[in-house]
């Protein structure tokens, strides 16, 4: 869980370093790494900071309110206390920030002072552009308390954005000092945010907003560029063992796989051999990190929840431990459980003489071997003990090929069967991957009995694995189906229902963006459903059969472009399907990007390439502007000047101006040889085949119809559904003139963020219709009408299409 760049030897690292330059060494002799601390930090703070930004932005009633009962209960302060108040804090803040500066440049700490004057520069940059986002007026009551205070200097040091800077400086320099000074610098910057309430001109939100702001960047240039590591020294876990009792003669760093702590290896002075783990604020961090990917991502998989401290964490691995080696469980003895370092602590094991089973022959993994560890498995389940990380590298042989269980960190007791069940599985895998599945299904079976086994089916799955059983498990494709299929046979499993255990899915993830996405675009469209109502009401109604025959031809034609731009051929109905669902797609993203992405997803679950897939969308797209423009041409010379009769192109030289500016970067980017290589070694393999599956689409009239017919329809029959729109009030404008008005208001409407081109569609179009003669009073409604058969209606048989595409797993 994290990465380092050894600048010193391991056991000349300085134990501790603070800002006061005290114990200081030279900047090049200290060891940096990135910590997962800072990640849980980082995280924390940044919802912390989206939560105050969207409260301030969008709950500006409440926040108001809250801003004008806190300046209520802090308005008692006479003008002269306010100003003795302000100019002793702020005479203490310029202290502070000369004396964060210069230290560190006097100490020559020189990375020290960039930590600190990158993040504070940050802070403030960002937290200017957080107001700017915010961007609300105060109340009249809070505009009065803030002239009372006309007395007091508007131009206040302590303002929002120092107190970013200074929140971000004090996390940035946390680790290099001492507790008592991390003490400090929390109370200071308390200090300073009350009187910034109490006595600034400032919004009292922005300065609460600017603590977690700040704090962010702050861990983010520690994220970056690293911390000191404060691991403890080799020297200190010699010195804690010597305080057990144990005595050594050497310690060392292990290279082997253990999971949530850091390893070593120490010789005693009788000779043995004693494993040596070691847990601190990283492993913490990384262990709070682990659990929450968890809880969010997974359900039903036996994890509790975290331990209030890094000694609870301790105390319940050295009780399991204990536990499972009294019961008969063949595990190490463990020798200590002490403190090392200011807040780490090490749990002692004597060593086993052997391999760990990843490392071990596969020929070497005998039936007996096997038979024994699931007998291993048998005590632990007899006793309820879940080991919960039942790896190849957590199952030691030793020299006399005797198994050894080890690492119980994930380790739970008193859980229930479904969480044993899960230990089987896990260890199905683990030694399916080395003898084959009939061998490691049979051995469980003989030691365990089948009822053992057969339970454990449900969680046979991949969710359900480590991650070092997942990345074996691909390594053999499959064995996973093998598995189940012999423990079906051999346990005499009529039915298997699969445990759930994603809480959220891939689909679940999918549905819930696109529930946020059309709550935020389509909400405040949808409040003004009564408007819409009353503009169409009057409509003559013996134009819906029309109108909706030409809307569902729009889905009918894109099917035929679609079909069209892939080479091989396509299942009709499940390709109608996927039209639909991706007009509802299309409503979620702008630009019709999101339903490029389902149309790519169905795809590629067709069996087509990627590549060609996306060479087959692309060409899709510019049929479909070939065609758009192609019906411009036509239907404005059709229409002719009446429709628009000032209508202007744009400014050739702007295009040529932005070509040139294209060919200039283009030029720039092929002088470097690495982009030539990458060009050469990525791009144009890529290029080529999706050119084969251009060529091939090409090469054969019947696609090509299908391609540029069915473009050219799609636009066509939603110009003929505006049309028949505008007939159910009466009309009044001509088809080519309605077709012009469509296909120019259109396109300009493209440009619009917003999904489907909400606002910008209506807008565009109502403008073209009235500019080409056509009443307000009937624009305006006609236009209404178009959007509810081709926008809204289909909002509804859009989402059961995708719906069905994802359980019939064509998504």
């Amino acid at each position: 869980m994290t990465s380092s760049s050894t600048i010193e030897d391991e056991q000349s690292r300085p134990p501790d370093t603070d800002v006061t330059g005290e114990g200081s060494r030279q900047e090049g002799t200290r060891r940096y790494t990135r910590s997962p601390e800072d990640i849980l930090h980082l995280l924390t703070y940044l919802v912390a900071t989206l939560a105050l930004a969207a409260l301030t932005r969008w709950a500006q009633d409440s926040v108001v309110g809250f801003e004008e009962d806190l300046i209520g209960m802090l308005g008692f302060l006479s003008p002269t206390v306010e100003r003795v108040l302000k100019g002793t804090v702020e005479i203490i803040a310029v202290l502070v920030v000369l004396g964060l500066y210069l230290i560190p440049l006097i100490t020559r700490r020189y990375r020290l002072f960039g930590y600190i004057f990158l993040s504070s520069l940050i802070a403030a940059a960002l937290m200017a552009l957080a107001q700017k986002f915010v961007d609300r007026d105060a109340s009249e009551m809070i505009v009065n308390e803030i002239a009372d205070r006309a007395g007091l200097d508007a131009a206040t040091t302590i303002d929002a954005s120092f107190i970013a800077s200074m929140s971000a400086a004090f996390v940035a320099v946390a680790p290099f000092v001492s507790r008592r000074w991390r003490r400090f610098g929390v109370a200071l910057i308390t200090v300073m945010t009350f009187v910034t309430v109490v006595v600034s001109s400032k919004l009292p939100a922005d300065a609460f907003l600017a603590l977690p702001l700040g704090a962010v960047c702050g861990a983010l240039v520690l994220i970056i560029f690293g911390r000191p590591d404060r691991r403890p020294t080799l020297d200190a876990i010699g010195f804690a063992l010597a305080d057990a009792g144990l005595h050594t003669t050497e310690v060392r760093q292990a290279k082997v796989d253990a999971r949530g702590s850091t390893p070593y290896f120490a010789t005693l002075d009788d000779g043995s051999g004693l494993f040596v783990k070691v847990l601190g604020p990283q492993e913490r961090a990384a262990d709070l990190l682990f659990r929450v990917y968890r809880f969010f991502r997974f359900k039903n998989v036996g994890d509790d929840r975290p331990f209030s401290s890094l000694r609870r964490t301790i105390e319940h691995e050295a009780l399991v431990a204990l536990l499972a080696r009294d019961i008969g469980v063949h595990t190490p003895r463990m020798r200590a459980v002490v403190d090392v370092g200011s807040d780490s602590m090490l749990l002692a094991y004597d060593m086993v003489d052997g391999v760990s089973l990843d490392g071990l022959a596969d020929d070497a993994v005998t039936d007996d071997l096997m038979n024994q560890i699931w007998y291993q498995v048998g005590q632990l389940r007899r006793h309820r003990i879940a080991h919960r990380d039942l790896r190849r590298a957590n199952v030691f042989v030793g020299d006399d090929s005797v198994p050894w269980m080890i690492d119980f960190g994930f380790s739970e007791v008193a859980v229930p069967d479904e969480i044993l069940d899960a230990d089987v599985a896990q260890l199905l895998v683990s030694l399916g991957v080395v003898v084959g599945a009939q061998r490691a299904v049979v051995s469980a079976v003989d030691v365990l009995g089948t009822d053992a086994v057969g339970d454990a089916l449900p969680r046979l799955q991949t969710k359900a694995l480590s991650g070092a059983t997942q990345t074996a498990l691909k390594e053999h494709p499959g064995l996973l189906e093998e598995l189940r299929n012999e423990v079906i046979e051999r346990c005499g499993v009529e039915k298997v229902e699969y445990v759930q255990l994603e809480r959220a899915s891939r689909n679940t993830i999918i549905t819930v963006v696109a529930l946020v996405l059309a709550t935020y675009f389509l909400f405040p469209q949808l409040a003004d459903i009564p408007g819409i109502v009353t503009q169409v009401k009057d409509a003559n109604w013996a134009w819906t059969p029309a109108i909706i025959l030409a809307s569902a031809m729009t889905y009918i034609a894109a099917s035929m472009s679609l079909a069209g731009a892939i080479p091989e051929r396509l299942q009709v109905g499940p390709l109608v399907t996927a039209s639909f669902g991706s007009s509802f797609a299309s409503k979620l993203a702008p630009a019709g990007l999101g339903g490029m992405a389902l149309n790519m997803r169905f795809l590629q679950k067709q069996g087509i390439d990627k590549t060609v897939a996306a060479s087959g969308i692309g060409l899709n797209t510019i049929a479909g502007l070939v065609g758009h423009v192609t019906l411009v041409g036509v239907f404005i010379v059709w229409a002719g000047r009446d429709a628009f009769g000032s209508f202007r192109l744009p400014d050739p030289k702007y295009f040529v101006i932005g070509i040139a500016v294209v060919a200039v970067f283009a030029l720039i980017s092929l002088a470097v040889p690495a982009t030539r290589r990458m060009l050469r070694d990525k791009l144009v393999p890529i290029i080529a085949r999706a050119f084969d599956g251009v060529t091939d689409v090409l090469r054969r009239p019947s696609k090509v119809v299908l391609l540029l017919g069915g473009s050219m329809l799609v636009t066509l029959a939603y110009l003929t559904t505006l049309y028949f729109s505008v007939e159910a009030f009466g009309g009044g404008l001509p088809f080519a003139t309605v077709g012009a008005v469509f296909l120019v208001g259109s396109a300009v409407a493209q440009a619009a963020p917003t999904p489907g081109g909400l606002g910008a569609v209506e807008a565009a179009l109502i403008a073209g219709l009235v500019a080409a003669g056509l009443d307000n009073t009937v624009a305006v409604p006609a236009v209404f009408l178009y959007r509810l058969f081709t926008f809204w209606i289909p909002i509804l048989p859009g989402w059961l299409c995708f719906q069905w595409l994802e359980r019939h797993e064509y998504l």
